[in-house]
């Protein structure tokens, strides 16, 4: 059986589905066995003519492919598929802050106060350095994040830590 697409790249399975977009974790095939594991993030149908949500989403994905820094997602690609806009950015192993707490709830314990300093610092250094990001002739970008929540701070398996959806700034 064949694997849905998007665009040049193969759709292995659903992540998520939130009110604005689906999220799927896919691989982009090369020639000579290459494979890119990347998550596609999908304009849902519903939100697929409206003017202003594809601006938003087209602004997110050109804002986020001009920063470059280790606590912020990299962003490879916008494309357009079967009438709709995506991006295609890192794939992250991990969870959110905001499952990762909810999980520590449920289980009656508390994430250690060094754990959650060290999140939030490295949350804070992406911050950083998208607000003062500036272009290639020096001119400031002047991003804002604006929606820094938990559920934007992605913890990885591999223990970094990365903002997620600046589809406000």
């Amino acid at each position: 059986m064949a694997h849905a697409r998007i665009g040049r790249y193969e759709v292995l399975r659903k992540i998520a589905t939130g009110g604005m977009a689906e999220l799927f974790l896919a691989k982009q095939v090369g020639m000579e066995g290459f494979e890119k594991v990347v998550a596609i993030k999908r304009i849902l149908a519903h939100l697929a003519h409206d003017d202003e949500f594809i601006n938003m989403f087209r602004d997110e994905a050109r804002i986020v492919a001009k920063l470059s820094h280790p606590n912020i997602v990299q962003i490879y690609d916008l494309g357009k598929s079967e009438d709709t806009y995506f991006i295609a950015m890192e794939y992250i192993p991990g969870r959110n802050l905001s499952s990762v707490s909810k999980k520590a709830r449920r289980m009656g314990e508390k994430l250690p106060p060094e754990y959650i300093a060290r999140c939030i610092a490295q949350a804070c250094e992406g911050l950083h350095y998208a607000h003062t990001r500036r272009d290639i002739d020096g001119k400031p970008l002047e991003i804002v994040h604006r929606d820094v929540s938990p559920q934007n701070i992605i913890l990885s398996f591999s223990g970094s830590v990365k903002l997620v959806d600046f589809g406000i700034a």
